[in-house]
């Protein structure tokens, strides 16, 4: 990494200065040792050899073996002097004891001056290209590489970004619209509807001030994306913590606020580039001045909070449909209430599904305040940065949400019905034309009506290309990462939001552009049918390759050839590398894995460093593999961890298997490097997974996340279906009971109402009334609780324990019992090198630095 910024130059300095400082501590010790040694080898008897070694660690301060007392030892050489029941065997021990303990500050100054050479090599040879990954420079001269499905996905992007034909008819549009909202007419109590009342508000919009706390919120937003270039990104670090610039910077912002009649991109073209996801999908940066993105950031912040705000309001108008599978009629309401039986307590299945969707799945991408400074298109959570739920906790819930479904539905009602689809290219063939229409349906002023389709007209320059590239201007679609972009395309899919909701009485729940639907076979059928009049509708194409359907029956049930399921698409449900079946349980895609197999064997190979190697590993296998194989849950059960497990064992055999090393390890495999490039050989096997802090190189292992939950999972999550209906099933014949014997206290009951209700209108709709169900549901949706391993018999917590503060929780006290006892032995403790000497705050600042992915 080039050091590009007075901070990053300022830690090489310190660095260089802590190993030079190191390497005199080194040299200094190993001439004290030496002379120790001499010392001891001049005395005659065990005895005085003990007493010179006492004698020289008092003096020079040598830290004592955990297991042993250097003072305890000094009493016991006096009581010797007098007492012969003090073995020599025992002093011989304390003597091999004592001199062993010599070599501990040995190692750790020979593994702070190796790990001090490794940060070195992270720092001068980066994982990046300048001019961005498969471009290569020379003179006037400029040559673009690549793979093919780059090029490929670049030419479908620009044939639907700079096509002026894309359209949509803003008529039909309008008339589609008006027929949808048309149907929520005000209630008695309201002078205006809710789409009234959302119109009035949005067309009063005005996004307000810039403080110097608003700026530094926007820019630590920014900052989490991938949207600006590394200098710049550099710049803006730097900005955030100078008082007299942020100041500056919100004046000039406020004068541009003031003129947003006048607005423009400027004179020249925005430089745009492609850059590669762990996923596989290429995509295009804009790379803006910062001051024009800082505006358009503070821009979009405010329309995507403000609409996030009248679209939560219009939710909870009342406009909103709310229903279960097999809803409860009045007569059967008028009944349970007779009988002095809950009808709809607050507790119930149905309402967990409607706050759930209103907290994940409604208005994904929009955030609730400025405060919230997540990058919604980062699949890549870091475990370490304590963020708030994020666009992958949401994707895990998910899949959480339709497994926990799928167990209550199969049990209760014999099928589940399972839709999923997304729209081909959604950001880049969203027409201008529907964009415009939504927002003029929806009350935006003229005003910034203009301001928002010239943000959308922007004048793009592939930086690829050179700098004879050409200027072309967008005609279609919404450039990525930016928070105003987010606010048009949700605004425009809150419509198939509601026109769902308003066919089949439930929801669609909504990533981004991936759709989910799930339910009932008929409300399934309506819910497709919707989704296609839409896209066609708004100018939008489906995309087939990740359309699908499943109809899952309950086990005890046969498949039947309904000619209804040929009104869903056949394609299959994929979520990340899983595909559920018919039977309800997901199956790991072993071709999907195949193809991240091979990708991550070539972003291996390009990294020119251990740290980089590591940190590549870190994110692809620990973090992106595992986050698509499914977090555990109990929803999942047992099975769902032992196809991971055995997934994760067919990568390392496949990435490290050779004929010089068959069935070797990424431990094995890092021995290898490590010994070809430092000439290292025999490191511990904790070196490689312990934290950095401890001087080790943080390799995640992601076999310990799944024992951890292992033990506890379920080989059977519908036993908690079962296990509720029996409970309910049992309060039911308490009440049948006590009604029959007269002890039943109604209030309000006539005087004679019969036999009591029967079991099946008590339990008519479970969703509604179970509270035992509720708890089943909510328990389906959790993690299993962890395994947390026990320290050996005999070990302290200074010897096996927490190395440093920190790193607790199952995860470290798996890793620390699993690989510490060797660590100890070699260390003296967990720590492998005193911290003060390690780089840790170079290494926090290379890891802060995005990965630039091989194209």
């Amino acid at each position: 990494m080039e050091a590009s910024s007075a901070t990053a130059q300022s830690m090489h300095h310190i660095t260089n200065a802590k190993l030079t400082a190191l390497s005199k501590q080194q040299k200094s010790y190993e001439a004290k040792k030496k002379r120790i040694h001499e010392a001891v080898a001049e005395e005659t008897t065990p005895s005085k050899k003990v007493r010179v070694l006492l004698d020289a660690f008092a003096v020079h301060e040598i830290e004592a073996p955990a297991h042993i007392s250097i003072s305890n030892v000094i009493r016991f050489m006096e009581q010797r002097k007098h007492d012969s029941s003090v073995s020599p065997s025992l002093v011989h021990d304390w003597q091999l004891t004592l001199e062993q303990a010599l070599d501990v500050p040995s190692r750790k100054y020979e593994h702070a001056l190796l790990f001090g050479r490794l940060v070195t090599e992270w720092l001068a040879n980066p994982n990046d290209t300048p001019l961005g990954a498969g471009s290569r420079e020379s003179g006037d001269s400029f040559e673009h590489i690549g793979r093919k499905e780059m090029h490929d996905q670049r030419e479908t992007w620009e044939s639907l970004v700079f096509d002026m034909n894309i359209k949509s008819d803003p008529a039909a549009i309008e008339a589609y619209l008006g027929k949808l909202f048309g149907s929520t007419s005000k209630s008695t109590k309201l002078s205006k509807t809710p789409l009234e009342t959302m119109r009035q508000s949005i067309n009063s919009f005005h996004p307000g001030k810039v403080t110097v706390d608003v700026l530094k919120l926007c820019i630590t937003a920014m900052l989490k994306t991938d949207m600006l270039s590394k200098a710049k990104r550099t710049a803006l670090g730097d900005f955030r913590n100078n008082s007299m610039i942020l100041q500056e910077m919100v004046d000039v912002l406020n004068l541009q606020l003031d003129a947003l009649d006048s607005w423009s991109w400027g004179d020249g073209p925005v430089n745009v580039e492609v850059r590669r996801a762990l996923n596989g999908k290429y995509r295009v940066y804009m790379d803006e001045e910062i001051i024009q993105a800082l505006l358009l950031h503070f821009v979009g912040m405010s329309w995507a909070v403000y609409l996030k705000i009248r679209f939560n309001l219009f939710f909870h108008s009342g406009a909103w449909q709310q229903s279960t599978r097999s809803p409860m009629d009045g007569r059967a309401r008028l009944k349970r209430q007779n009988y002095g039986l809950d009808v709809a307590p607050h507790e119930s299945v149905r309402n967990e599904r409607q706050h759930r969707y209103n907290s994940d799945y409604f208005m994904p991408q929009l955030p609730s305040s400025f405060y919230d400074v997540r990058d919604q298109y980062n699949d890549e959570r870091d475990e370490d940065k304590g963020d708030p739920r994020n666009a992958i906790d949401v994707k895990q819930s998910l899949l959480h949400l339709i497994s926990a479904e799928t167990a209550v539905n199969t049990q209760l009602h014999g099928s589940f019905t399972v839709l999923q689809s997304d729209f081909k290219w959604f950001g880049p063939s969203l027409p201008h034309s529907t964009i415009l229409t939504v927002l003029r349906f929806f009350g935006v002023s003229l005003q910034w009506l203009k301001f928002i389709e010239k943000f959308l007209m922007a004048p793009l320059k592939f930086v690829h290309d050179g700098p004879n590239a050409q200027t072309q201007i967008r005609r279609c679609g919404v450039p990525i990462q930016h928070r105003l972009a987010d606010a048009l395309g949700e605004a425009v899919l809150f419509c198939l939001d509601f026109a769902v909701n308003q066919s089949t009485q439930t929801n669609l729940h909504r990533m981004h552009d991936d759709l989910w639907f799930w339910g009932s076979l008929n409300a399934s059928i309506k819910a497709w049918q919707t989704i296609q009049e839409f896209s066609a509708v708004m100018g939008l194409a489906l995309n087939k390759e990740k359309t699908g359907s499943v109809h899952i029956l309950h086990k005890t049930k046969s498949a039947s050839g309904s000619i209804l399921l040929n009104k869903l698409p056949h394609g299959r449900i994929r979520w990340g590398f899983l595909i559920l079946d018919s039977t309800g349980q997901w199956q790991i895609d072993d071709e999907q894995v195949e193809g991240h197999i091979r990708e991550l064997r070539t972003q291996l190979e390009a990294c020119k460093s251990i740290f980089a190697w590591v940190q590549a590993w870190n994110i692809y296998v620990a973090r992106f593999v595992a986050n698509n194989f499914g977090e555990p849950a109990i929803c999942l059960g047992r099975p769902h961890i032992d196809m991971a497990l055995e997934a994760f064992e067919k990568i390392q055999q496949k990435l490290f298997d050779t004929d010089d090393l068959p069935s070797a390890s990424v431990t094995e495999h890092l021995r290898g490097k490590l010994a070809v490039r430092f000439g290292t050989e025999n490191m511990p096997d904790g070196f490689f997974y312990f934290p950095v802090e401890t001087g080790g190189l943080g390799l995640r292992n992601p076999f310990i996340p799944l024992m951890v939950l292992r033990k506890f999972s379920s080989n059977d999550p519908t036993e908690l279906i079962d296990r509720a209906l029996e409970l309910e099933k049992d309060d039911y014949n308490k009440l049948k009971k006590q009604y029959e014997e007269g002890n039943l206290m109604l209030s309000g009951r006539p005087p004679s109402l019969g036999e009591f209700i029967s079991f099946g209108e008590y339990m008519q709709c479970p969703e509604e009334t179970s509270k035992y169900l509720k708890v089943a549901y909510e328990t389906l949706l959790r993690a299993p609780a962890a395994d947390l391993i026990k320290p050996a018999s005999g070990a302290s917590r200074s010897t096996v324990g927490e190395p440093c503060q920190g790193f607790n929780g199952p995860y470290y006290q798996w890793l620390f019992q699993l690989y510490g006892s060797e660590i100890v032995r070699r260390f003296g403790g967990l720590s492998m090198g005193e911290k003060r000497l390690l780089p840790i705050g170079l290494i926090d600042m290379l890891k802060e630095e995005k990965i630039k992915w091989q194209v």
